[in-house]
């Protein structure tokens, strides 16, 4: 089973930065533990939100053809100021700080009705995932990018 915590992406600058939405919804699995009187969306899947968010951003960032997986490898200055709960709306940010073959770092955002939820910097190693290429996943992975990206065009502008 895979999990998705991007529900849309609004702002896409390849190579530069993105901005996303994760819709807290109480049907999520999470809830039926954490916690059942009172539940919040844990900590921890907020910033995976925000790596999964970054880490399209990243992967989206090289040529057609060049293929590379990111990989979430340090997580760094976090602080979650409030917890988010079912009915909330995150609004996502990141922006690329730097990026190379290796690796990426990005300085990442995510807020509740304007209030600032949580900041964080993640860094990513960068996989050649070409020798891993599995046709199935690849066009999953494609899927859900056409899904995530429905408001751009092929070349990432927002479509009027």
């Amino acid at each position: 089973m895979r999990f998705y915590f991007v529900d849309k992406i609004t702002e896409f600058k390849k190579g530069s930065s993105i901005a996303g939405i994760k819709n807290v919804s109480m049907t999520e699995p999470f809830f039926t533990f954490h916690f059942q009187r009172y539940p919040v969306m844990p900590g921890v899947l907020i910033i995976e939100s925000l790596a999964q968010l970054a880490g399209l951003m990243i992967e989206m960032s090289f040529e057609p053809g060049c293929y590379k997986k990111a990989i979430l490898s340090i997580v760094d200055k976090t602080k979650i100021k409030f917890m988010a709960r079912p009915g909330d709306r995150i609004d996502m940010k990141a922006s690329l700080e730097s990026l190379s073959e290796k690796g990426a770092v990005c300085e990442t955002s995510a807020a509740v009705d304007g209030r600032l939820l949580t900041e964080t910097r993640l860094t990513f190693a960068l996989m050649d995932a070409g020798g891993v290429y599995d046709k199935y996943l690849e066009d999953e992975r494609l899927a859900l990018i056409d899904t995530l990206m429905r408001d751009f065009n092929s070349r990432g502008e927002k479509r009027e």
